[in-house]
């Protein structure tokens, strides 16, 4: 017994310590910045599109990308309009000499997995091989890797929209940071249990309009 006890101890420690680390880690391993200059760039649709917006102008007018195009509701309605047309209307007024250079990807998904389809829909109007996604920060990780196996077809990068208010990668420190942390985990391990396997990669021959059918309760 006397033998067994230090071996026990020591195993315990180096679990106490892995949990620490995937502790302190799990909010930044949610997070990832690979952007690469692309033809397109891509704003996914999210719960806040300003600053998404902004920072993809200032990408567009760095070179990150010949286009910039904003993923936007066609079926919600704010005050009589879809936010897709809000969106045109923001882009006519704001992009000034970019203008020409933005579009709006009109979208119905209620789903990242399915927003995919609605974005492949958009990028096949041009000659796009490659494309950085703008997605929010904590959401960056999970975007890539639905984008990639759905899309294979495209090279992607992604980078992260920064909005404080929500996420950290110190998400142990605000209720909102925790809330969103652990939603977005639970929304990561579906994808990589479930949806990866109901979204097969649409490859050249095999494409399709329209996500499977039976896939429309996955996570978002």
């Amino acid at each position: 017994m006397r033998a067994i006890r230090p071996a026990v101890w020591s195993t315990a420690a180096l679990v106490l310590i892995a949990l620490v680390i995937v502790f302190r880690e799990g909010g930044g391993f949610l997070m990832v910045d690979n952007r690469e200059k692309s033809d397109a760039i891509v704003i996914t649709q999210g719960d806040e599109l300003d600053g998404a917006y902004w920072m993809g102008l200032r990408l567009l007018q760095e070179g990150y990308g010949r286009e910039l195009l904003i993923d936007a509701r066609a079926d919600r309605i704010y005050f009589g309009r879809s936010q897709a047309e809000l969106a045109a209307e923001f882009i006519n007024k704001t992009a000034a000499r970019l203008a020409d250079r933005v579009r709006v990807c009109p979208i119905r998904a209620d789903t990242t997995a399915e927003e995919v389809y609605d974005v492949n829909k958009c990028l096949r109007r041009d000659s796009t091989r490659s494309v950085l996604l703008l997605s929010e920060d904590f959401h960056t990780r999970r975007s890539l890797a639905i984008f990639s196996h759905v899309l294979p077809q495209y090279r992607w990068s992604v980078a992260p929209v920064v909005d404080t208010t929500r996420f950290d990668r110190r998400w142990w420190r605000r209720r909102a940071w925790i809330r969103t942390t652990v939603v977005e985990w639970q929304h990561m391990v579906w994808w990589q249990v479930l949806d990866r396997w109901r979204f097969a990669p649409m490859t050249a021959g095999r494409e399709t309009e329209n996500p499977p059918a039976e896939a429309g309760a996955g996570s978002p």
